[in-house]
């Protein structure tokens, strides 16, 4: 009933507020009551990080948005792995969801909102780390659609300084002024895109690595009404084949509200799901469709400027993927690791040879999978350790 009430009177308030603002200002005060029930809960969070002594050799490393905690894990097991201790600062969101249910040394977690992450940032303690690492060098949650460092007005003051990572460069490492931490090498991307450094953080805890199943199961990512149609075209051109031995599951947020009567057989959807269950879904599944496709033009964006988040799964639970000639390259996939098509038209074709495919085949295309994915991890790792003994000497810029 308040909800109702509050949605009412802002509904009113905006008549009053020109129209071409209207609708932003509507968005800003329906949020406010969410951000108010953020802010409560991250009190207790706030106060245990005040009273929380710093270990030697440690990292704190900071997500701004209530997302991107699938990433958490690669990150702090790469700074584990080179002998820091971790704090992590992340939104309220973790309490209902956490990415370290299989995470064998899980960090200290403080979950705080954008304001208690501001004032978190801004404490006489953050200069006992040895660096603050944003996993995402922008905050875009709460009313704010901006660098986090212009959010909080100055950059946290750890020992060695502020490293971060970048998820859209075209056209934020500009537009946000961020070029001169790519010019310090302080930045990294996923995937090494536009000439900085790699950190690609695919490591999501402990697991048995599976074989192929004789009843195939693919996982989808359909986040476009036009990659739903290929979808579904392409299931039902394989059915006109006889061919049903599999299952498709569309994981994770998706544009998908129903399932045809004809593909239910074939298709499911899980809609928002927890990690736990995220996890074992991608764990248990054969193949991942990560559905890019050049035909969607706000796509090219998968092979210029950002990664999709496709790939950390492909590589982290070494899933073959089934995925279009136009990105392929970008993602270090070939015939050797991943099955390749040329057109929507012949995803059909992909997933019957994926089907078909032998054990000997699959295994095949794992082990190849398995060499990139270590490879990845190795470069990153590399870059990691570059950058913090390279800042360590030259921490004054």
């Amino acid at each position: 009933m308040r909800k109702k009430i509050y949605r009412y009177l802002v509904n009113f308030f905006c008549l009053f507020v020109p129209v071409k603002q209207r609708r932003e200002k509507r968005n800003q005060l329906l949020l406010l009551p969410e951000i108010h029930k953020k802010n409560i809960k991250s009190k207790p969070s706030y106060t245990q990080f005040l009273t929380r002594p710093v270990k030697e050799k440690s990292v704190l490393i900071v997500e701004p948005n209530p997302y991107h905690f699938e990433l958490q894990p690669g990150f702090c097991n790469y700074f584990q792995e080179l002998g820091y201790h971790i704090d992590l600062l992340v939104q309220p969101a973790i309490l209902d969801d956490s990415p370290f249910v299989r995470y064998p040394n899980p960090p200290q977690i403080f979950n705080l909102s954008a304001k208690y992450l501001k004032k978190a940032l801004s404490l006489e303690k953050i200069k006992k780390y040895d660096y603050i690492f944003l996993s995402s060098s922008v905050l875009w949650e709460d009313n704010v659609r901006d660098s986090f460092i212009n959010f909080l007005g100055n950059e946290p003051n750890a020992k060695n300084g502020l490293l971060m990572v970048e998820h859209n460069v075209i056209p934020y490492v500009k537009d946000y002024g961020h070029q001169k931490y790519v010019d310090q090498n302080r930045s990294f991307t996923l995937g090494g895109q536009q000439n900085i450094p790699m950190l690609n953080p695919h490591y999501f805890g402990e697991y048995t690595i599976t074989s192929k199943s004789k009843f195939p199961t693919f996982v989808a990512v359909i986040n476009e009404q036009q990659n739903k149609k290929v979808l579904f075209d392409t299931c039902r051109t394989l059915l006109k084949k006889n061919i049903s031995n599999f299952k498709v599951i569309v994981a994770g947020r998706t544009v998908i509200s129903e399932i045809p009567e004809d593909l239910k057989d074939i298709i499911s959807f899980t809609g928002k799901t927890k990690f736990a269950d995220l996890w074992k879904i991608y764990n248990q599944s054969d193949f991942f469709i990560p559905m890019l496709n050049p035909e969607i033009a706000h796509h090219q964006r998968y092979r210029e400027g950002t990664v999709t988040g496709s790939w950390q799964i492909i590589l982290g639970f070494l899933k073959p993927a089934v995925i279009h000639s136009h990105f392929a390259n970008y993602y270090q996939l070939n015939s050797d690791n991943s099955i390749i098509f040329n057109s929507n038209e012949d995803l059909a074709n992909a997933v019957e040879n994926a089907i078909s495919m032998t054990s000997e085949s699959y295994t095949f295309l794992q082990k190849n999978l398995k060499l990139l994915s270590e490879k990845i991890r190795q470069d990153s790792l590399k870059n990691l350790r570059s950058r913090t003994l390279d800042r360590k000497q030259n921490f004054k810029i």
